[in-house]
């Protein structure tokens, strides 16, 4: 399923992983290296000629550098944020002060979707609506928005949202090849009636998230996409460039120069325009960690993300607070390898979670991060997002996976011995793919190496490492090129049933070799089928998954990146440094004050 903003995409951790570093972007997320350009400098120069109360509150982040702004093709966390706000979308997630949690409201919809049966969804359009560039806005912008999304040429990555994360009738059908638009469960009734029906009925929270905030379902302008398509119509170069990224939303991007910076400034006619604070948003893209603090130190960007050394020069500070990760880092087991037979035993593989002091790594190394023996973040919610109540918490966790920390040293022992009597009593190696260019993460392979020659004897086993970078990383992940490899994907808070999809067999981005039928069919009762208005049945088929998962070890789970993020105080944060799903510390809804 999606993550309400980012289709839960299945967002590639590939970005995620600068969060070790003290990455941040948009809501929060990460940054790169100081290159400031001399027209900002020019601009602050003016800003500075002007009455203080005429300054426009500027938000200064880092980020990671964007490839494209085309909701449909993109796969990176960073770029998810920053098209949060330029493409408005039917609803938005915000944080809500008078009930202190967060709240969806309807941003180009008039208030949230009505069903009378679960099946059949309308949304009713706010009148005026329009791009940056005049064209209008209305439910027919849907329709065609969502026939691209899906349409068969363009193969779109992020068409699943309309088919495996809210199963719109015939919409894999259509994506497929297999029927006509006509027959797809997606009318604009009217110019301002937007109706969406689904194969099977589905809790209200699933569909709210799917049509919140920036993302794939957002809308499409219809003459930039039919401008940059290429003749055969497989490829369009809309979001490209600055010119073929309009904007829907709170903010237009007004200047992109790649790998270095972006700058949105405010729409005026946005529905939201009141919420968001920031008349506009610079980032920088910076990849180094320690380029991101001195950043931050000289008062250049807003906010940083702490770890390892800098916790422990920052840590007590008062303006630290604190995140809560939407997913679980670990070493991807290469279980099908071929070429290392003894990554297809599952004693050995037990041996390997079951061998890590994982409080070692997410303690000793990273100061914030929390030890995780499990496969599902506390982060998400089971039950009414209003009231927060955790699947970590429930019954049906605690049975899905080992208590504590999972470290057992004398278990995993005895599972190592059943593994190298299986290789006939020979030396095993093995080797860990780690990201280069990162000194904890370095680090984190390091401490591994270390803990599994000394537990299971240098006689018995070898630790080889590797370091790549992290796109090359992945990349070997699904080619099957790699025995063990960090990495970590994104968890929708609000339906980790959808997240689960990443373990099913035919997910297109699988960095594992995990294959289960048994585990694919509950997987799709739970999100397309006969488990979905069932909240009890439902949970306990989330433990069953979790906990086929777990038997499995496709991954050795190592940590929960929780990270201390410290702000300047000209960040007034409006949750007072709570850390909420999905909005996180809305720091767009903070008061920027010079």
């Amino acid at each position: 399923m999606k993550l309400p903003k980012k289709p839960f995409l299945v967002v590639l951790a590939i970005m995620m992983m600068l969060t070790f570093a003290g990455c941040t972007s948009g809501s929060g997320n990460a940054g790169q290296e100081s290159q400031g350009s001399k027209e900002n400098e020019g601009k602050v120069t003016t800003e500075q000629r002007g009455a203080a109360s005429d300054k426009p509150k500027v938000l200064r982040l880092s980020t990671m550098s964007a490839d494209t702004f085309n909701q449909h093709t993109y796969n990176s966390a960073e770029t998810a944020d920053m098209m949060k706000y330029i493409y408005g979308n039917l609803l938005e997630i915000i944080y809500d002060e008078p009930s202190d949690n967060i709240k969806f409201v309807g941003n180009h919809a008039v208030d949230l979707p009505t069903s009378t049966d679960n099946t059949v969804w309308t949304f009713k359009l706010k009148d005026g609506l329009k791009w940056t560039d005049g064209t209008p806005i209305n439910a027919k912008t849907y329709e065609y928005s969502y026939k691209m999304l899906l349409d068969p040429k363009l193969a779109n990555k992020n068409s699943y949202i309309l088919f495996d994360d809210i199963p719109i009738v015939n919409a894999n059908k259509y994506f497929k090849g297999e029927a006509k638009w006509e027959d797809v469960g997606i009318k604009a009734k009217d110019d301002t009636t937007l109706e969406i029906t689904l194969e099977s009925k589905m809790p209200e929270i699933d569909i709210y998230g799917a049509f919140a905030n920036g993302g794939a379902t957002s809308p499409v302008n219809e003459k930039l996409y039919e401008g940059g398509m290429k003749a055969d119509r497989t490829e369009t170069t809309y979001g490209t460039t600055v010119e073929q990224v309009p904007s829907s939303g709170t903010y237009r991007l007004t200047e992109w120069v790649r790998d270095q910076h972006h700058t949105f400034e405010k729409n005026p006619d946005s529905p939201l325009a009141a919420i968001y604070k920031p008349d506009r948003i610079e980032t920088r893209v910076v990849t180094e960690s320690s380029t991101r603090v001195q950043l931050w130190e000289k008062g250049e960007i807003d906010f940083v993300s702490i770890s390892g050394e800098q916790f422990d020069k920052y840590g007590e500070d008062p303006r630290v607070a604190y995140t809560e990760a939407n997913g679980v880092w670990g070493f991807y087991v290469n279980s099908e390898s071929d070429s290392n037979p003894i990554l297809k035993n599952n004693d050995f593989r037990k041996a390997l979670y079951y061998g890590i002091d994982r409080d070692k790594i997410a303690k000793g190394i990273f100061k914030t991060f929390k030890p995780a023996p499990y496969y599902i973040s506390t982060i998400c919610i089971v039950g009414d997002y209003t009231e927060g109540k955790r699947y970590r918490d429930s019954e049906e966790a605690k049975l899905a996976v080992v208590p504590g920390t999972g470290y057992d040293p004398d278990k995993a022992k005895e599972y190592f011995e059943k593994a190298y009597q299986a290789n006939g009593g020979k030396k095993i190696t093995i080797e860990i793919t780690y990201f280069d260019a990162q000194e904890e993460m370095k680090r984190t392979a390091e401490v591994t190496q270390e803990a599994y020659e000394n537990l299971f004897g240098k006689d018995k086993l070898t630790v080889k490492l590797r370091g790549m970078p992290p796109r090359s990383a992945y990349d070997a992940y699904k080619e099957g090129k790699y025995e063990l490899g960090i990495g970590s994907m994104t968890q929708n808070p609000f339906n980790p049933w959808g997240s689960m999809k990443v373990w099913t067999k035919d997910f297109p981005n699988r960095n594992h070799r995990f294959s289960s039928d048994a585990f694919d069919a509950l997987q799709k009762r739970t999100t397309t089928g006969d488990l979905l208005l069932k909240p009890e049945e439902r949970l306990k088929a989330l433990g069953e998954m979790e906990k086929m998962i777990a038997d499995y070890v496709p991954q050795i789970p190592l940590f929960q990146n929780n990270n201390a993020r410290i702000f300047l105080d000209r960040v007034h944060l409006a949750t007072k440094g709570k850390y909420f799903p999905e909005v996180g510390f809305a720091i767009l809804q903070a008061d920027i004050v010079d």
